[in-house]
């Protein structure tokens, strides 16, 4: 067994494993220390991995295998469980000493956050389109229970809208996987994973059966598209982000709707080999336009800080959808940078709105004033996140947004592109509206000023980073790995 095979099977039993182990402490410093100490270790591991692959391919074992294509998303995961875990040492002290955590149900709570963590990890390596929504599904149960571990009654509602919407709709994804593995079956696909292996079935599914293939790919575009966030399935997501804990909400953000959009390409992949590219195409150019459309009314009219932030990943996956959409390299590797960007900035700001909520007592926008008196620091990182979701150069989202709208006009798709600019011009207008009203002005009676602890500091500090960094110039090794997995998409 080689060092990839090895580490396919390590990574998602390093936090379930650490899941466990956290159930038999009550002291938070152990719990913290197993929390940043095993997100360290995953880390480690995911970045020996794609040395590994990078050097000699994909890998496999089993039901489970990981690509250039898997890698980005892994990546993206492991990064950000990383700064979670340092932002949550801090976090959760100030949550503890206000009541909204108890100290006696920390070490569940711990549990829970490792078995979302490895649940996903399964996700993004799962090669049999069976096991990918079984685990797409196991997200939902730790997920669930995480949005709505505040205890009170809108975080309960949340979470019972969110079980009740995603497991609809992925009930949906189960059907299309059932018609897919059907068309594959009538060819005789053969593979170590069976029929539902998807790495067996790409070398033959231009011979699938286009008709079963189409009604497969809107099925699994109406389930994973649920989960992912895409309007008009979005229904769910501005209340599970804005009531689940801050660190929850980061990953429910960053991290789970990305592992939906990596379904939904694994099956883009399939359709636009059985039935042509423009089938897919324009499934995904109108459910992309409809998400960035209907997200703009809420952005502009959102009081609640993290609604907003909410609704702002309605708009971005949206846009991922249209990069994937428009296709070719420029559109796809537009579309895979966005889910790298979006979700490094995304994490930032639910942490800066997270210190700022805490700081003010509030989610109200209208109680949060003169953040940049109050904190300095983490005012800073606030406007950053705010800046770089509104596409504002030299920040990483600029970058990937104007691949994406390059790839549109330069494929002609003219009524596609006005929708798409019309609405950004009036999403990025709103959103500096919002963010200078918070970091602006007379503070309110409700601030605080205590000193900013430095874990969350850290936490923001290391996605700030790197999310400047992406926007200033994409690293060569980054860049590699998104021009190849373009190409497992593109071919």
């Amino acid at each position: 067994m080689t060092v990839g095979e090895t580490l396919l099977w390590v990574l998602p039993l390093v936090p379930t494993v650490t899941a466990f182990a956290m159930l038999t402490t009550r002291d938070r410093r152990i719990l913290s220390a197993l929390d940043v100490g095993s997100s360290a270790l995953l880390l480690a591991l995911t970045l020996i991995l794609a040395r590994e692959v990078a050097a000699s391919g994909p890998h496999a074992l089993g039901v489970l295998r990981v690509d250039d294509l898997g890698l980005v998303f892994l990546v993206l995961l492991v990064i950000l469980t990383f700064a979670v875990a340092i932002y949550t040492v801090g976090w959760l002290t100030q949550a503890v000493a206000v009541g909204n955590m108890q100290a006696k149900y920390l070490r569940s709570y711990f549990a829970l956050v490792h078995l979302f963590v490895a649940t996903m990890v399964v996700t993004i390596l799962a090669d049999n389109l069976g096991v990918l929504w079984i685990a797409m599904e196991g997200t939902t149960i730790t997920s669930a229970v995480l949005i709505g571990y505040h205890g009170h009654h809108h975080g309960l509602e949340a979470a019972w809208k969110y079980i009740i919407v995603t497991t609809i709709g992925i009930s949906f994804g189960l059907f299309g996987t059932v018609l897919i593995y059907a068309a594959a079956a009538a060819t005789g696909v053969q593979g170590s994973a069976g029929t539902l292996s998807w790495s067996a079935m790409m070398p033959v599914a231009s011979t699938l059966d286009p008709g079963i293939v189409r009604i497969g790919f809107i099925f699994v575009m109406i389930g994973y598209g649920t989960k992912a966030g895409l309007a008009p399935m979005h229904l769910w997501l501005p209340d599970a982000h804005s009531q689940a804990p801050t660190p929850v909400s980061a990953l429910l953000s960053g991290v789970l709707i990305k592992c939906a959009l990596l379904g939904i390409i694994r099956f883009q992949t399939i359709a636009a080999a059985a039935c042509g590219a423009a089938f897919p195409t324009y499934v995904l150019l109108v459910f992309g336009l409809i998400s960035v459309v209907v997200a703009t009314p809420f952005i502009l009219a959102q009081h609640d800080v993290k609604r907003l932030l909410g609704y702002h990943s309605v708009e971005h996956v949206g846009i991922v959808a249209l990069g994937l959409g428009f296709g070719g390299p420029i559109g796809t590797y537009g579309a895979l940078l966005h889910v790298v960007n979006h979700g490094v900035t995304k994490a930032l700001a639910f942490f800066a709105a997270g210190k700022a909520i805490a700081r003010y007592g509030s989610r109200d926008m209208r109680v949060i004033r003169g953040v940049l008196r109050v904190a300095p620091i983490g005012g800073t990182l606030l406007v950053l996140g705010a800046l770089s979701l509104a596409g504002v150069p030299p920040f990483s989202i600029f970058i990937s947004e104007l691949m994406v709208l390059r790839a549109g006009i330069g494929l002609g798709h003219s009524v596609a592109i006005a929708i798409f600019l019309a609405m950004i011009v009036v999403i990025f207008a709103g959103l500096l509206h919002h963010a200078g009203g918070m970091a602006f002005g007379q503070p309110t009676a409700a601030a605080s000023r205590e000193p900013e602890s430095w874990s969350p500091l850290v936490g923001m500090l290391l996605l700030a980073a790197i999310m400047v960094v992406l926007g200033l110039g994409i690293p060569a090794s980054v860049d590699g790995l998104l021009r190849r997995a373009t190409e497992i998409i593109v071919d």
